[in-house]
């Protein structure tokens, strides 16, 4: 794992924080890749998670994920907020 991971595959179980809404979560890290253990699912979809680990490299959360994985832990890889705005792309079929 590269020096970009804010937390080690090391890091057994969640960290400080408990579990808190995704949306919390994304606001929280912006422009960082977000890997969470799903601690609440509302008919399917993800609705609240343990923080497992961040980067703002996506393959380096690769291993640590594979770990949780194995486990048999319920995870999820989501991004945190844009910092910034980015353009939006319109197409238009005539």
């Amino acid at each position: 794992m590269s020096g970009d991971a804010q937390h080690s595959s090391q890091s057994e179980g969640p960290l400080h924080q408990g579990a808190q809404p995704i949306h919390v979560w994304e606001a929280q890290y912006p422009d960082t890749w977000i890997l969470l253990e799903i601690t609440e699912e509302d008919e399917g979809e993800p609705i609240s998670g343990l923080l497992l680990a961040t980067a703002t490299n996506v393959g380096d959360l690769q291993d640590i994920w594979r770990a949780y994985n194995d486990k048999g832990v319920l995870t999820m890889l989501t991004y945190g907020c844009p910092s910034e705005p980015h353009p939006k792309v319109v197409i238009c079929a005539t």
